[in-house]
C-alpha cells in the first residue's frame, strides 16, 4: 500500500534554486492543514493537568506537521533533519540553509524590479508576471514591497505608447493598488 502525501511533489526542495517554491508551497500546505503555527513556535503545550484527548490531539497535529515537512524535501535532505525533536526545528533547518539573507541578491531583485520594463513585443500579462516574479523573490527573503511601490514601478516600466493613460492616472494623485492597476492594463 502506497503513502499518500499532502505536499505536492513537483514543489520539492533539492536544492538552494528550489527554496522559493518550496517555502510558499510548503507553507500553504501547512496553514491548509491547520498546522502552520507548530512551524512557527506559536503552539502551546498543554499543562499536564489536561485531558488526555487534549494531549493526543497536539501531539497528532506535531506528528502531522513533521510528516508533511519530510514529505517536502528530497531524501538526501533528510539527514539535516532527522535528529532534531520538534517540527519548528524540522522547518527553521532547510529554511536556514537555503534562504537568501545575503545584502547582493537584496540588492540585484531591487534593481530587478527598478530598471523592469515592458518589452516591445511582450503582453501586457507577461509584463505583470515578470513583476510580480520578482516581487515574490523580495517577499520570500523577507523584503517588503508596499503597493505604492508595485504600482509606480509598474507605471514607470510602460512604454511610451502607454503615456496618456499613465499620466492620466497621475494626475489624479491617488496610486491604484497593483491588482486595480493590473486589471485596468489587462
Amino acid at each position: 500500500m502506497g503513502s499518500s502525501t499532502l505536499f505536492p511533489v513537483e514543489d520539492k526542495l533539492h536544492e538552494k534554486s528550489d527554496y522559493h517554491g518550496w517555502k510558499m508551497s510548503l507553507d500553504l500546505t501547512l496553514e491548509e492543514q491547520g498546522v502552520l503555527d507548530h512551524v512557527r513556535g506559536n503552539i502551546v503545550e498543554p499543562p499536564s493537568n489536561a485531558p488526555t484527548a487534549a494531549k493526543n490531539k497536539g501531539k497528532t497535529s506535531e506528528v502531522k506537521t513533521k510528516k508533511i515537512i519530510q514529505d517536502s524535501i528530497d531524501k538526501c535532505l533528510v539527514a539535516y533533519i532527522s535528529d532534531l525533536n520538534t517540527s519548528k526545528e524540522i522547518y527553521d533547518t532547510p529554511v536556514s540553509l537555503f534562504k537568501v539573507n545575503d545584502a547582493n541578491q537584496v540588492l540585484f531583485l531591487r534593481n530587478k524590479l527598478k530598471e523592469i520594463k515592458k518589452g516591445k513585443n511582450e503582453s501586457m500579462q507577461a509584463y505583470f508576471l515578470r513583476i510580480t516574479e520578482i516581487k515574490n523573490n523580495l517577499l520570500s527573503i523577507g523584503e517588503i514591497i508596499t503597493d505604492r511601490e508595485m504600482a509606480l514601478t509598474t507605471l514607470g516600466g510602460l512604454p511610451s505608447e502607454w503615456y496618456v493613460f499613465r499620466t492620466t492616472l497621475l494626475n489624479n494623485n491617488v496610486i491604484l493598488g497593483f491588482e486595480e492597476l493590473m486589471a485596468r492594463c489587462i
